[in-house]
């Protein structure tokens, strides 16, 4: 049920669950959608900023970890979930200024540990997209001697420097990490340089979506292939990465981050994959064209079915799966979409 539905009837004033219900309605949103499952934290230049679900638990079961005598205690936790989430949310604030600049429309900053769920409303233009993609990885990248510079000067060792790729977080055999005379400024410093290296290395390196190095491969794609060839391209390589990285994680030891890493992207290229075997159907759709989603001039020139049709609630929910997955859709959506390609299969 999507959250139209949760919330176009007006609860009793005696349904004690009607608060519950609100509240799952603004954090589930399009419940069919998992990428769109968030909580609402602020807006950046009107844009709406969320924290998606999947981020919050992340947060909370390292908070968890750090109980056990044997794990790392909050002292040096702490620091590098305030880092991650402090550089997502920049690298993906100026992701945004980015779209704007080249044209496109910022839809979502949706949070997760690697960046944004959220895909924005870009120019169908390679340069304006390479441009937005690019943009948080310099921004990582700018970041890297500010940090690493002053962290290598106080620990005089090259390994503070470096991060496990199997566990995403810098070597615990650092004295940093491990001496618990440390100031916490130091500790500090060197959460987010890791974090910082981090979110540069495997969004410039793993061609996976949602992930920068696929939005890059996408627009180098654009240059001589067509938005939809491109597209299908970047999700075949993201599901190949995903699974080859998955297994070589799957069998090496005190690599669960990146497992989970590549398990996550691999569901969010399928989803794309299915969104794209969708919109290859979508000529069955009455007034509608596959290759830019706009009605055609014959559109009232069909079936007489299809007059009950309302053609721009049609080019609404095309246009919402386009941006957002077919994933996103109510129930209500779906069956609007259902009964329209009926009344088109039954005119032909």
């Amino acid at each position: 049920m999507g959250e139209r539905d949760w919330q176009s009837s007006e609860y009793p004033k005696h349904d004690r669950l009607a608060g519950i219900k609100l509240t799952l309605a603004r954090i589930f949103g399009d419940g069919e959608n998992p990428l769109a499952w968030g909580f609402r934290i602020g807006v950046f230049r009107g844009v709406p900023i969320k924290l998606h679900l999947l981020f919050v638990v992340y947060l909370l079961a390292e908070l968890i970890f750090t109980l056990p005598a044997s794990r790392d205690g909050v002292l040096f936790v702490l620091p590098r979930l305030m880092a991650m989430v402090l550089l997502v949310l920049s690298r993906e604030a100026l992701r945004t200024i980015a779209v704007r600049r080249t044209g496109g429309t910022p839809l979502e900053i949706m949070l997760w540990p690697m960046g944004s769920l959220i895909a924005h409303d870009l120019p169908d233009e390679w340069g304006s997209r390479i441009k937005v993609a690019l943009t948080p990885v310099l921004f990582n990248l700018a970041l890297l001697p500010i940090f690493a510079i002053p962290l290598y000067y106080f620990t005089r060792d090259w390994q503070s420097l470096l991060i496990n790729p199997l566990t995403l977080r810098g070597p615990e055999s650092v004295p940093m990490f491990t001496d618990a005379t440390t100031t916490w400024w130091l500790v500090t410093l060197g959460s987010i340089h890791s974090v910082n290296l981090t979110l540069l290395v495997f969004n410039a390196l793993l061609p996976m979506l949602p992930l920068d190095a696929a939005g890059i491969l996408e627009s180098l794609l654009m240059r001589t292939r067509s938005t939809h060839h491109a597209q299908h391209i970047v999700v075949n390589t993201g599901l190949a990465t995903a699974t080859i990285v998955g297994i070589v994680a799957l069998v090496m030891q005190d690599s669960t981050a990146l497992f989970a890493l590549c398990v996550v992207c691999g569901l969010i290229c399928s989803m794309h994959r299915r969104r794209l075997q969708f919109l290859a159907t979508a000529d069955m759709i009455p007034g509608l064209s596959a290759a830019n989603f706009e009605p055609s001039e014959n559109t009232k020139a069909q079936s007489p079915d299809s007059r009950d049709i309302d053609q721009g609630e049609i080019d609404r929910i095309l246009a919402k799966i386009s941006e957002q997955g077919i994933g996103s859709l109510s129930r209500k959506e779906h069956r609007t979409l259902k009964r329209a390609t009926e009344t088109s299969r039954q005119s032909q």
